[in-house]
This record gives structure tokens, C-alpha cells and sequence, in this order.
């Protein structure tokens, strides 16, 4: 099933540049299309994030970084959360909606597995705050019938957006989404 939008995933604000909400909005549509799911949720975080959020699990101890050979949501904090949304394919029924970065100690992030926590979804992250940064972040958790795919592309604006770092997918399968 594919999901069904009423308007946009991504909504533009001062803050953000339109160019790159529009590539966002873009990107969303054709990997949405290609990849049905159920559920996909839209994440806008307040500002730039890099690659390490990427599979990052969060800190052990309180000092060293994981990684796990299971996939966790990253653990962004809440207050970086500028808005999440949730579309759901047509003909499903509506869960509660649950938020996806909650306040808890590090070592919890450990255990929020994507197959456990959204196992039917979908997962975009986006950088807000484009308007007055010459950088941007995209972040995709991709439901594929092996599990979720994960996936970081980082751009830099000149005289437009461009990608100039992808991490889990290479720019081929990218360009395949966008040009879509």
C-alpha cells in the first residue's frame, strides 16, 4: 500500500530554505512511492545533523558511542524535534500517535529497535533551519521486504542544493529517487 497524502510531507517554514524542501518533498514522494508502506513518518529536526546519527545508538556509560548490528532509532534529542508526521496508507486504521524521540537515559536508546518500535514504517529526517545554512541533512530508515535501509545524504548549498556526502546509498540510487 502506498500511503496517502493529503498535501505536503514536508511543510516549509521561514526557516527553511524552499529549494531544499522541495528536494526533501521530492525525495519522499519517489522513495515513498517505490518502497509501499503502511505507515511513514516525517521527522524535521531543528538544525543541520551528520552522518554519525546514522545507526548511532547512543553512548554507553555515558562516553562511548554504539553502534549496533540491530538497527535502533537514532536517539535525537526531543527538544531537537521541530515537528513529526505521520501518514497512514488508505484502508489502515489509525494507531495513537506515538513519538519517536522520547526523554530517557541513554542506555534505554539501546533498546528502541526499529522492527520492534516501527516495524511497518517508513522513517525521513530532515534539517530545518535552511535559510540562513549553506548545509542541510536527509536521513531515511526505508521498510524494504529485508528490513529497514538506512541511509544519510548531506548537502551544501552554492547556487543551489547539492549532495555532497551519502552514507547507505550511493549517488546512483539516489539520483534514480530524485529524477522520479
Amino acid at each position: 500500500m502506498v500511503c496517502s497524502v493529503m498535501g505536503t510531507y514536508a511543510k516549509p517554514e521561514s526557516s527553511d530554505d524552499p529549494a531544499f524542501v522541495a528536494w526533501v518533498e521530492t525525495t519522499i514522494k519517489a522513495v515513498a512511492g517505490q518502497f509501499a508502506t503502511d505507515q511513514t513518518y516525517v521527522v524535521k529536526i531543528d538544525h543541520w545533523f551528520g552522518k554519525r546519527w546514522l545507526g548511532f545508538s547512543g553512548k554507553f556509560l555515558g562516553a562511548v558511542g554504539m553502534r549496533k548490528s540491530r538497527l535502533t532509532l537514532p536517539p535525537f534529542v526531543p527538544s531537537r524535534v521541530v515537528s513529526q508526521r505521520r501518514f497512514v496508507s488508505t484502508g489502515v486504521r489509525s494507531r495513537p500517535r506515538r513519538r519517536l524521540h522520547v526523554w530517557q537515559r541513554s542506555g534505554e536508546n539501546l533498546q528502541r529497535y526499529t522492527e520492534i518500535v516501527v516495524h511497518d514504517s517508513t522513517i525521513f529526517w530532515y534539517s530545518g533551519g535552511t535559510a540562513e545554512r549553506d548545509r542541510a541533512s536527509f536521513m531515511a530508515y526505508v521498510l524494504t521486504n529485508e528490513g529497514h535501509w538506512p541511509w544519510y545524504v548531506g548537502l551544501r548549498r552554492t547556487d543551489k542544493w547539492r549532495v555532497v556526502e551519502a552514507q547507505g546509498i550511493s549517488p546512483i540510487e539516489l539520483r534514480e529517487f530524485v529524477a522520479s
